[in-house]
């Protein structure tokens, strides 16, 4: 066990078939994710690792992200998820997410995540042009191999509980670079870019042709949203909406540094942005 102001952790170590399996929990004070790190040596051919999360909920629709969006899909089946999936109904509800794990699935009130399989091409069809070649590394025999992935209980459904936002946060942690105490003309607090909606999602912010800037944004919770206000701290000097292969297409209005947008359900749009030469 390990206890401190920001995290809680507890760990357990096993033997696991012929390997070994350990688990690594942590609980960050004042989050409601909680995150799991497993680490798995296998030893065994033919086999497939899952993690079983069962819940209380009855009668709950299970939603899996795609990207640029979620849906509904059914029960049992095993589908390739994005970032995460959503089990509860119009009151409560949990998801599971993932890091590179998309094998994902709901069962009888039970969350289903694929870890590893231990496989290897047992035949090939005549004439294929493999004869001959190994495929034993997929048995991933004598490996210690890693998983990352967390829950996240909430009230009301993956909507409310914003459960877009709780994957791409696990997917992307916070990078921290130490400085030494310096003067310096930034304040203590800043960022770049602001978006009012919580549903729209941003999903790009990179170098443009020109030195511009490319920005994508999409909505995430399956709802209509308009008077979307994106600011930028920069002074802008002109923002034209692109598609995605960003050919240019109409000038969008700026003012004090903000221009304004809607979006459709699930709605992708892409936005070219030139700075004023100096901006800050």
């Amino acid at each position: 066990m390990r206890y401190g102001p920001v995290f809680s952790e507890y760990k357990v170590k096993h033997p696991f078939g012929s390997g070994t399996f350990a688990t690594i929990v942590r609980l960050y004070n004042g989050m409601r994710r909680i995150d799991f790190e497993t680490k798995i040596l296998n030893n065994d051919k033919f086999v497939r690792y899952r993690l079983l999360v069962p819940s209380s909920i009855k009668g709950g629709r299970p939603v899996d992200e795609i990207p640029f969006g979620a849906i509904e899909r059914p029960m049992a089946q095993e589908f390739p998820t994005q970032n995460w999936i959503d089990y509860g109904d119009e009151h409560r509800g949990v998801a599971l997410l993932n890091r590179g794990l998309p094998g994902n699935n709901i069962a009888d009130g039970t969350l289903m995540l694929s870890l590893m399989r231990s496989t290897r091409i047992q035949a090939y069809g005549i004439g294929g042009g493999f004869e001959g070649q190994s495929s034993d590394s997929g048995l991933e025999l004598g490996k210690e191999l890693t998983f990352h992935y967390a829950l996240v209980p909430h009230a009301g459904d993956w909507r409310e509980a914003t459960t877009y936002r709780s994957g791409l946060e696990f997917n992307n942690p916070l990078i921290v670079r130490k400085a030494v105490p310096h003067r310096g003309k930034l304040p203590h607090q800043w960022g770049l870019l602001e978006i009012s909606h919580s549903n729209v999602v941003l999903s790009a912010l990179k170098p443009g042709p020109g030195g511009a800037m490319i920005l994508r944004v999409y909505e995430a919770g399956g709802k209509a949203t308009s008077d979307v206000v994106i600011r930028l701290h920069a002074n802008i000097l002109s923002v034209r909406e692109v598609n995605l292969m960003e050919d240019p297409g109409n000038r969008m209005n700026v003012a004090k540094d903000t221009f304004r947008l809607a979006l459709h359900p699930f709605e992708i749009k892409t936005y070219e942005i030139r700075l004023r030469q100096g901006s800050n």
